[in-house]
C-alpha cells in the first residue's frame, strides 16, 4: 500500500512538474510585447497609447502633441498602432510621414534631412510605413541600411560600427530588415545577437551582461529575435520584461515610473 502511494505521489509530482514546463514554454512561445526600461533618462511622465487603424492612431498622436508629449517609440502589433509618449525630453518640432512602399520612404526621409530633421522611430504595418522625425536630438549624421538576408544585415551593421555610427532604430519590414545608424552618441563597444525563439534570446541577453553589454535595441522578424548591445549605453540600470498584452505593459511602465525607470525601447513578437 505504502508502495502505491509512493507511486502515485511521484507521478502527481511529475505532472505538477511537466504542467509548469509547459506553461513556460507556452509563455515563451505565445504572442509578446517587450519594453525596455533604462534610469537616467530625462522622460518625466510616459504613457501608453494605441490605435487599430492609422487615422485614429494620427488623431492620437496630434492630442498628445497638444498636451506636450514626445512621440518617442512607436510599435505595431497584434492589429494595432502603438506609441509611446513622453514628457522631459529636448526634442522640438516633431514630424512624421506615411508611404506605402519603402522605396517612397527612402525619399521621404532624405527629404526630412535636408530640411533639418531625424528619424527618432520608424514602423511598418498594414501595408504602411511610418517614420516619425524630430529636431534637436543630439543626433549629428544619420543612414540607414536595409538588407533581405540577416547575415548580410549583421555585415552592414558591423560596418556602420567601424564607421562611427550607433544603431538607434531597427525593424522588419517587406521582407527586409532595416536599421537607422546614427552619429551624436557613443556607446561604447557593440555586439548583436540573433536567436530563433525567444527561450533562446533570453540566454542570449543574459550571456551578453555576464560580457558587460546592455541590450539597447531589439526587434522580431520571420521568427528571428534580434538584439543590439553595448557596453556602454547613455543610460543606467537597464532591464527588460515581456508582457502579453500591452494593458500589463502599461501597468509596468506606472509602477517603473515610480522607481525612476523610463521605457526606452519598444518590441512585439512571438
Amino acid at each position: 500500500m505504502q508502495k502505491i502511494i509512493r507511486l502515485i505521489t511521484l507521478n502527481i509530482v511529475f505532472l505538477l512538474s511537466m504542467t509548469y514546463l509547459n506553461a513556460e514554454n507556452n509563455d515563451a512561445y505565445r504572442y509578446k510585447w517587450v519594453g525596455t526600461f533604462a534610469k537616467g533618462s530625462p522622460y518625466t511622465e510616459q504613457v501608453l497609447s494605441g490605435a487599430m487603424m492609422w487615422e485614429g492612431f494620427a488623431d492620437i498622436i496630434k492630442k498628445r502633441w497638444a498636451e506636450g508629449y514626445d512621440l518617442t517609440e512607436l510599435k505595431y502589433g497584434n492589429g494595432k498602432w502603438v506609441g509611446v509618449f513622453s514628457k522631459g525630453g529636448e526634442w522640438k518640432h516633431q514630424a512624421y510621414d506615411v508611404t506605402g512602399r519603402w522605396g517612397s520612404m527612402s525619399f521621404a526621409i532624405q527629404k526630412r534631412w535636408r530640411e533639418g530633421y531625424y528619424v527618432v522611430a520608424i514602423e511598418q504595418g498594414l501595408a504602411e510605413w511610418v517614420a516619425v522625425y524630430a529636431k534637436n536630438t543630439g543626433y549629428t549624421n544619420q543612414s540607414f541600411e536595409r538588407q533581405k538576408t540577416l547575415s548580410g544585415f549583421q555585415e552592414k551593421v558591423v560596418q556602420r560600427w567601424k564607421d562611427g555610427f550607433e544603431l538607434t532604430d531597427m525593424e522588419y519590414g517587406e521582407g527586409h530588415w532595416l536599421a537607422i545608424f546614427s552619429k551624436g552618441i557613443k556607446r561604447g563597444h557593440h555586439a548583436m545577437s540573433v536567436r530563433s525563439n525567444w527561450k533562446k534570446f533570453m540566454r542570449a541577453i543574459e550571456n551578453r551582461k555576464e560580457q558587460g553589454y546592455t541590450i539597447t535595441e531589439m526587434a522580431f522578424g520571420v521568427g528571428k529575435w534580434a538584439g543590439v548591445f553595448a557596453d556602454r549605453p547613455e543610460y543606467t540600470a537597464y532591464f527588460y520584461r515581456a508582457e502579453p498584452t500591452l494593458a500589463g505593459l502599461g501597468q509596468l511602465l506606472r509602477e517603473k515610473r515610480q522607481e525612476g525607470f523610463a521605457l526606452i525601447d519598444l518590441a512585439e513578437g512571438w
